[in-house]
């Protein structure tokens, strides 16, 4: 099983910006780490969001954001079961950052910057690094599904 592909996205623009405007209104951008929000509003807020689920034949259950700044906030984990595959979009300042999965302590996927969704293993121990970022906190939205897209991970 791949650790990750990425999930290409015409209206990513429009979407990270209308999820940030959710976040400023309805989270806690300034506490470090994973939080949930509500998933039925954020995707209320950004019907983008909506038709990109519906295209590719989504369901969504669970929505996240993780907020960090230094490598300390998200360091190297594997996250709980049930969910395998989940879906991150990019909200803002994902440059400059680095998505990395391990197995047996060694690097053996990467993807940098962030610059579209990507659906990615989540049982595969994996950590967000922090390179040479312009602008801080990176903020991305995770969402899980009631038919996760296992298949793509294939």
């Amino acid at each position: 099983m791949k650790c990750y592909v990425e999930f290409p996205c015409e209206d990513i623009e429009i979407i990270s910006a209308k999820i940030y405007d959710f976040l400023q209104k309805h989270a806690d951008i300034t506490r470090f780490g994973w939080q949930f929000i509500d998933c039925k509003s954020v995707i209320k807020h950004v019907p983008e969001l909506m038709l990109f689920f519906k295209k590719h034949n989504l369901l969504p259950r669970h929505a996240a954001i993780t907020t960090i700044e230094t490598n300390e906030h998200l360091p190297r984990h594997i996250d709980e079961l049930p969910v395998i595959a989940k879906l991150n979009l990019p909200v803002i300042n994902t440059k400059g950052w680095i998505n990395r999965w391990y197995v047996d302590n060694q690097v053996v996927a990467e993807y940098a910057d962030m610059t579209n969704p990507i659906v990615f293993n989540s049982q595969i121990e994996h950590s967000v690094e922090k390179i040479d970022p312009e602008h801080l906190p990176r903020i991305i939205a995770s969402f899980t599904f009631h038919n996760e897209p296992l298949d793509l991970l294939a």
